[in-house]
């Protein structure tokens, strides 16, 4: 038996002791006439009173405290007292006749739920033999019989031992099944915490939620995407309507949304969850930007390689048509043939510059991540740009103790095209402002790179990071790309924020405690 309940056999049979004797006492005092015990009214009285005191002293030394300090013999022999004064009781009432000796058969049930095999068998075997020993000294002293016509002790006997047969394999049967049921429990419990472990590391936004639309279940995926965790509150209206539409048609594609400020554009899908006791629905949260990195990835490595294949094919006529135009050159032409040749000379460098950005994207080595000060480097690479930059101007605004963990070099790269971005489009006198921080919530630092310009237009945005992408007649479209695939590699994020005046960039970082693997 589960030992770890409140009500065990042996507190039961307890229970049932103090009964039994209160009851006997109540019958033989409650009226003028005594009911019980006539036959040797002090034995009856005396046995009773003995009785009810060893078992109200069992009863209070049997708890979890006192427990462990019993010996072996302990409940054996408890067993027994209680045969013995039983017996006592039944003797004092008459016997067999008196009608008591059924209480010797709950004993003999009870001890073999509490002791098992042949200790059991014993206790039945006791029980036997008082009622035998009970027949025989009545028919001694009554001379109604022959004594050794045991008939009703035998029958007696013989359902003591099927009684205690029964019960043992009743008792046996239960303790299989509380091991099985034990067993599935560590199963279960093992599998549920390896569920919650996949489904906490899952990069998928999970939701779990009732007909009511309060949130049961919420990763920590879904909890990044939200302002606050969601684990109890109310689903958003924005998932709650497009939950309907699913309700309506399983099949028909679901809008994208935002779910709060700070979270990149999602697509939900929803699975009916049927726990056999409540209908729950799951939400899948995927994040669309993400899953277009990664065909876009898959793209860039076929383009990588066919780029890796051709670079020597196409740097080599490069290489020719530059050395020619400098030849021409040397040799005094006009002005209008100069003019001719510099546009050859300033196409074959972006050719070639195009050529060694794509390289770029295919072997682009690991960056070495180390922790440093932020502003010291925002300083550094801002100094350069204001010796470079005469019209436009640049302002630093950030906590002087500022920690980030990045790769020094790339970090440069990314605020250098971030800046020569600003400064290329804001116009004249365009104003660049650096801001960093703290997220209020996970307590990772922020940098904002934001200019006072013409801003990025609605259609350009939905195609911004793509590789290739550009509005500049001059530009290849592959600046704003590197950036974020440099910050991805150092595990941050490049975004492009909300802003009423200007284009405005977030770079998060990790945090700064945090090694890269």
């Amino acid at each position: 038996m589960i030992a770890s309940q409140g009500w065990t056999p042996a507190r039961i049979y307890n229970v049932y002791r103090i009964a039994i004797a209160c009851v006997l006492l109540l019958l033989h005092y409650g009226s003028d006439k005594a009911l019980l015990g006539t036959h040797f009214p002090a034995l009856f009285e005396t046995t009773l009173f003995v009785y009810l005191g060893l078992t109200l002293a069992s009863a209070t030394l049997d708890n979890n405290r006192h427990r462990r300090a019993f010996p072996a013999w302990a409940q054996p022999a408890a067993l027994i007292s209680d045969l013995g004064m039983l017996t006592l009781v039944v003797h004092s009432n008459g016997g067999l006749e008196g009608g008591l000796a059924v209480l010797l058969l709950v004993t003999v049930a009870a001890g073999n739920i509490l002791l098992r095999g042949r200790q059991g068998f014993l206790i039945a075997a006791l029980a036997t033999l008082s009622a035998m020993f009970e027949q025989f000294y009545f028919s001694i002293h009554t001379q109604h019989s022959s004594p050794f016509v045991l008939t009703e002790s035998s029958l007696l006997g013989i359902a003591f031992f099927m009684v205690s047969l029964i019960i043992q394999q009743i008792a046996h049967r239960l303790e299989q099944s509380e091991k099985v049921t034990r067993q599935q429990q560590v199963a279960i419990e093992r599998l549920e915490a390896l569920n919650q472990q996949i489904v906490q590391r899952m990069r998928t936004g999970v939701l779990v939620f009732d007909d009511g639309f309060q949130v049961l279940m919420s990763n920590q995926s879904a909890n990044n995407l939200f302002d606050s965790p969601m684990l109890g509150k109310h689903l958003p209206d924005a998932l709650a309507s497009r939950f309907h539409r699913w309700q309506d048609n399983p099949l028909l594609p679901l809008p994208t949304l935002r779910v709060s400020e700070q979270s990149p554009v999602l697509s939900p899908r929803f699975a009916q969850l049927d726990t056999g006791h409540e209908n729950l629905t799951l939400l899948f949260l995927e994040n669309t930007a993400q899953i277009a990195q990664e065909a876009q990835q898959m793209n860039l490595a076929s383009l990588g390689r066919l780029s890796a294949t051709l670079a020597h094919e196409i740097r080599n006529p490069l290489s020719a048509i530059n050395h020619a135009s400098d030849l021409l050159l040397d040799g005094d032409p006009s002005q209008e043939d100069q003019h001719l040749l510099q546009i050859i000379r300033n196409h074959v460098t972006r050719v070639n510059g195009i050529i060694h950005d794509v390289l770029d994207l295919s072997r682009r080595p690991k960056g070495q991540a180390e922790r440093f000060i932020l502003p010291t480097l925002i300083q550094e690479v801002t100094e350069q740009w204001k010796i470079k930059n005469t019209t436009g101007r640049i302002a630093l605004h950030c906590q002087p103790d500022m920690e980030v963990r990045f790769d020094r070099s790339q970090l440069i790269q990314v605020l250098d095209n971030l800046i020569g971005n600003a400064l290329r489009h804001g116009g004249d006198f365009c104003e660049v402002s650096l801001h960093c921080g703290h997220h209020d919530r996970t307590g990772l630092p922020w940098l904002r790179v934001q200019d006072n310009g013409q801003g990025i237009s609605f259609e350009a945005r939905d195609y911004l990071f793509e590789p290739f992408y550009t509005t500049a007649k001059d530009g290849n479209g592959l600046g704003l790309y590197l950036c974020r695939e440099l910050c991805h590699a150092n595990q941050a994020t490049l975004d492009l924020e909300e802003s009423s005046k200007g284009a405005s960039f977030v770079i998060t970082f990790a945090h700064p405690h945090r090694q890269f693997q």
